[in-house]
């Protein structure tokens, strides 16, 4: 897989879909970092099943950026690429889409993995069975999760940002810096004015972790403390500031408990209900 230190070298965008709304929502967001960033972008979906020809549910790239006023109706391919996107679609089938997307990304490698999660009652199916999850974790690839039941802060009607308030958890271990410029840079791109950085640590002001942190005109930043439970502190503080996403360091799984419950950042993703960026450390 690639390897980046920062989002502000993002170029290329990975997105799964399964047409779902949920995953129509994952889109808006993959379609909208994909403009802040002058990335390419692509989409894939992989069935167990079927082979037809055409997909008429794939995401209309073209028509949803002039829905929101980026491109005039009926824009062909030459003046989608004239915005400085590179957009494909991909289709395939496969037993097991989780492998199948992971040999994909191994030989057309990505910065980004934007995608869906889904609330754990949801009916089986092939992305509604932790796949964001799991082709994170395997592909060790930058992920912005976008929970179903939020709209998130891209809107797929209009497309425009709502990013007000930013949760990054900080601890010494792992390093935090990565997950501040992701943050930083994700603001820039979105070409956000005014934003709140909320720095969370579980523990007392004396044994903060050194971070650097970038200072601009309508940037503020604070720090806000706990004790307790990681996990559980970091969705209680995202709750109680209004945060629009929470942006993570993460290392994967470590030891017994976490291969048993889960890391801090599965744990945070399958209670959050705002988006959520994890940068891997390693």
């Amino acid at each position: 897989m690639k390897t980046q230190d920062r989002i502000d070298t993002v170029r290329d965008i990975f997105h799964p879909t399964d047409f779902s709304p949920p995953s129509m929502a994952a889109f808006a967001h993959a379609l909208k970092l994909t403009i802040g960033t002058r990335a390419d972008l692509t989409i894939m979906h992989v069935d167990p099943d079927r082979a037809e020809a055409d997909f008429y549910e794939l995401p209309r790239v073209r028509a949803t950026l002039a829905r929101w006023g980026l491109l005039p109706q009926g824009a062909t391919k030459d003046q989608l690429l004239q915005l400085g996107l590179g957009v494909r679609t991909i289709r395939a089938v496969a037993a097991d889409p989780v492998t199948s997307m992971v040999q994909f990304l191994w030989r057309e490698p990505a910065d980004l993995l934007v995608a869906a999660t889904y609330e754990r009652d949801e009916l089986a199916s092939w992305l509604h069975n932790q796949l964001a999850e799991q082709l994170s974790r395997r592909s060790r690839i930058m992920t912005f999760f976008v929970p179903e039941l939020t709209k998130g802060f891209g809107g797929l009607e209009t497309g425009q940002s709502q990013l007000r308030r930013i949760l990054i958890p900080v601890d010494h271990q792992p390093s935090p810096q990565l997950a501040i410029e992701a943050a930083c840079a994700m603001v820039l791109g979105l070409r956000t004015d005014q934003i709140a950085f909320h720095l969370f640590y579980v523990g007392k002001e004396g044994s903060l972790p050194h971070v650097r942190l970038q200072t601009r005109p309508g940037w503020q930043w604070d720090w806000t403390f706990a004790s307790g439970m990681v996990a559980d502190g970091i969705l209680s503080a995202a709750e109680r500031l209004d945060c629009d996403l929470i942006v993570m360091s993460t290392q994967g799984r470590r030891g017994f408990l976490d291969a048993l419950c889960g890391s801090t950042t599965e744990r945070v993703l399958r209670g959050s209900r705002i988006p959520l960026l994890t940068v891997p450390t390693s």
